[in-house]
């Protein structure tokens, strides 16, 4: 089982706004839209929008990768990286900006502050996403932000920053005009109560 440069079974935990989350025992090469059948789909009356294949330190996915097959060589191939194989699933719900901006506040809380790109990337990384997640800002704050990815990528001990820089690049490649309808209207076009768990909480 698996593929030729990927043998065996390995577990994938599936999170979020799937119908039955947990951990599911499957071959490598196995495909995000085989795993979704698998676990019920995602929550009844929505779709999918995006996904990390290999937690929130990796590039993230879109609906156009549901076939991409979850081994080391395929998701590579595709951008990404498997990692530690947890699927976080996301629908349209999702502002993607306040997702980035939520895992970012993660790396900047957990960065050591030992490298100068990371402790000093990370939290200009949080001020930039904070004004853009309020509709503050121009768009010219979308290339400060690859800008600022482009410094930390690379440049620092350990694979935090990194991990910190490459959903944001990512987001801007996928939904760069999500970004840009914040700084529209002022502000996030999206119900933050709509995107939780609870059943019926932030239903129109």
């Amino acid at each position: 089982m698996g593929t030729e440069k990927s043998k065996g079974f390995t577990l994938y935990s599936l999170s979020g706004h799937v119908t039955n989350p947990g951990q599911f025992e499957a071959p490598l090469g196995i495909t995000l839209r085989e795993l979704l059948e698998i676990s019920g789909g995602v929550r009844k009356g929505h779709k999918l929008k995006f996904w990390t294949p290999g937690g929130s330190s990796t590039p993230i996915f879109t609906d156009a990768h549901l076939d991409v097959p979850l081994d080391y060589e395929g998701v590579a191939a595709a951008g990404s990286m498997l990692g530690t194989k947890a699927l976080q699933i996301f629908d349209e719900t999702t502002c993607i900006v306040r997702a980035v901006l939520r895992w970012t506040e993660f790396y900047k809380h957990e960065s050591c502050g030992k490298c100068t790109p990371c402790r000093e990337g990370t939290w200009w990384l949080v001020q930039v996403l904070k004004d853009l997640e309020a509709g503050r800002g121009t768009e010219a704050d979308l290339d400060k932000l690859l800008d600022l990815c482009d410094n930390i990528m690379g440049r620092s001990f350990c694979a935090l920053a990194d991990g910190a820089a490459s959903p944001i690049i990512s987001s801007l490649k996928y939904f760069r005009q999500e970004y840009l309808d914040h700084l529209a209207i002022g502000g996030c076009p999206f119900d933050p109560a709509a995107a939780t768990l609870f059943e019926n909480v932030g239903a129109k």
